[in-house]
């Protein structure tokens, strides 16, 4: 389980045997909650171990702000898919390692790195100063020095000065929504499954529930799902005929018949205005 502070960019990773609602509740009270406190918000995805009734009860006695992002959306909730993306790439890189015993030094490295966005480590926002390496054989100063008073209010107010920075964003600056997502009652929802050749990106269509700025809630298969607008298109359905047919079927309409007169039959001619004669067998 990989955990992020928004704030501090600080990484936590905990592996478990398994990603049981109740495996998962243990490793965020015992790993991250009782070092770091209570979160004001937590944002997860929506895996069966976060959709729990156990989950929901902790968060709710731990007073904490659930936030669900969009199914099959990772740009919802992006920070933590780049933690994956660098955590993954240096576990990689020491495949003859068991990751579970090269994790620690990892996460030392990634907690040690610099931030680009805001100017800082993680270590420094949360320690209020770098991490010490192995390779650090000089330092500044005794390790035993003493700590001046003035030097604990100097770092109380520096602490306090600092404000989040939001992240550097790294997709397109404007994304393309078609207007009509904002009144149209059905829409068609991109296919996440692996298609053969020709066969149609989406399906469809879907009763629109609810919808705000960034999702949509649909009626999918009778039951409600939250998706993102950007997997999505309006759908524009022809107007329902239900009604005028039924009330057709109840009137049918009935022709009478009628006798047409039999058309008469010219005699066969020639250019030359010459009648043809057939011969009657």
């Amino acid at each position: 389980m990989t955990i992020i502070d928004r704030f501090t960019r600080w990484p936590e990773v905990f592996p478990t045997p398994d990603m049981t609602a109740k495996t998962t509740s243990r490793a965020l009270m015992h790993g991250c909650i009782s070092r770091f406190g209570c979160p004001a918000t937590i944002t997860t995805d929506r895996s069966t171990n976060f959709q729990s009734n156990i989950f929901r009860e902790l968060t709710r006695m731990l007073g904490c702000n659930r936030i669900r992002s969009a199914s099959y959306h990772p740009q919802a909730n992006g920070i933590i898919e780049r933690l994956h993306r660098h955590l993954k790439s240096a576990l990689k890189a020491q495949n003859h390692i068991k990751w579970t015993e090269m994790l620690p030094v990892v996460l030392l490295g990634l907690r040690s790195a610099l931030k680009e966005d805001i100017k800082a480590t993680c270590a420094q926002l949360v320690y209020g100063t770098i991490l010490r390496f192995p390779s650090d054989l000089v330092t500044s100063g005794s390790i035993n020095q003493t700590i001046h008073p003035i030097y604990v209010t100097s770092l109380i107010q520096t602490m306090r000065s600092l404000n989040p920075i939001s992240p550097a964003p790294h997709g397109t600056p404007k994304i393309y929504i078609n207007p009509s997502l904002k009144t149209c009652s059905h829409i068609f929802l991109t296919s996440d499954k692996v298609n053969p050749p020709l066969t149609l990106p989406y399906i469809g269509p879907h009763l629109v529930i609810s919808r705000n700025n960034k999702n949509i809630i649909i009626d999918l298969n009778g039951k409600q799902s939250t998706v993102s607008i950007d997997r999505v298109k309006p759908a524009y359905l022809l107007a329902d005929d239900t009604d005028h047919s039924d009330q057709t079927k109840s009137q049918p309409i009935t022709e009478e018949p009628t006798t047409a007169p039999p058309n008469p039959i010219k005699p066969s001619t020639t250019r030359c205005d010459h009648k043809v004669r057939f011969l009657k067998h």
